[in-house]
């Protein structure tokens, strides 16, 4: 060990996302934590909608998705909302604690890595939050998601020979909406029609592009799904969604 890396690991002691108990560098969450956090398993291969399904049994398009189906190409989402991995995504949002994104990061960056590629992405733009909250929070949840998951993978991606950008000015939301917390899927998307907006002068930046649009959970899509509509207004080829975790309908 280098001994700025040793200096460095001495001021700053890793913790577990969710408990603060002490781990060992690169492990997000301590084991006693890790264990209530569940893998996305089946689900809906557009919106990623949870399913109970049978063991080996292949997800079938959910019925939401039958009746609309939704602007982005798919919604990529590694675990289930719930558990510690909960707490630790609403002390990132509610508790000024935008240093737990770095935390997560090892966790999430496989999944990244292999949607960027995979989907040959070439912009990665996280959901805005309304500049009031902004204000009063300090910071973008989303953002600093991506900030840190394109940070980490930013090396394998170099080899890969992909580049890629974080793009966080060229989505704004342009309307305060209230919370989405106890809103039927309709109401969600009620909600949101309209919210958001693409800068005129960086709309060149998006033409023909392939976006990932970043976010921390996703409930029934609808936020993806309304900046998605945005982004492609604005002349974006393709938009696929990314969040931590998926929680059901």
């Amino acid at each position: 060990m280098h001994a700025v890396d040793l200096a460095l690991s001495t001021l700053f002691v890793p913790r577990c996302a969710s408990c603060d108990a002490r781990v060992a560098p690169g492990q997000p969450l301590c084991a006693t934590c890790m264990v209530s956090v569940d893998p996305l398993g089946p689900a809906c291969p557009h919106c990623a909608e949870p399913m109970e399904l049978p063991p080996l049994a292949t997800a079938p398009i959910c019925a939401r998705c039958r009746r609309t189906p939704p602007p982005y190409e798919l919604l990529i989402a590694p675990w289930r909302f719930g558990g510690e991995l909960a707490r630790v995504l609403r002390r990132l949002k509610f508790a000024g604690r935008p240093e737990l994104a770095r935390e997560l990061a090892p966790m999430l960056v496989p999944f990244f890595h292999e949607v960027v590629v995979t989907a040959a992405i070439d912009v990665v733009v996280p959901v805005p939050l309304h500049w009031r909250r902004l204000a009063g929070r300090g910071y973008n949840q989303a953002q600093v998601l991506a900030a840190e998951m394109l940070a980490a993978a930013r090396p394998g991606l170099i080899r890969a020979g992909h580049p890629l950008r974080l793009d966080p000015l060229t989505l704004r939301r342009r309307r305060a909406t209230p919370p989405q917390t106890g809103l039927s899927a309709a109401e969600r998307a009620r909600n949101l029609a309209g919210a958001f907006a693409v800068a005129p002068r960086r709309a060149a930046r998006l033409r023909g592009r392939r976006v990932l649009v970043v976010d921390d959970v996703a409930t029934t899509g609808a936020t993806i799904a309304e900046a998605t509509r945005t982004l492609l207004a604005a002349g974006a080829a393709a938009v696929v969604g990314f969040t931590v975790a998926r929680a059901g309908d």
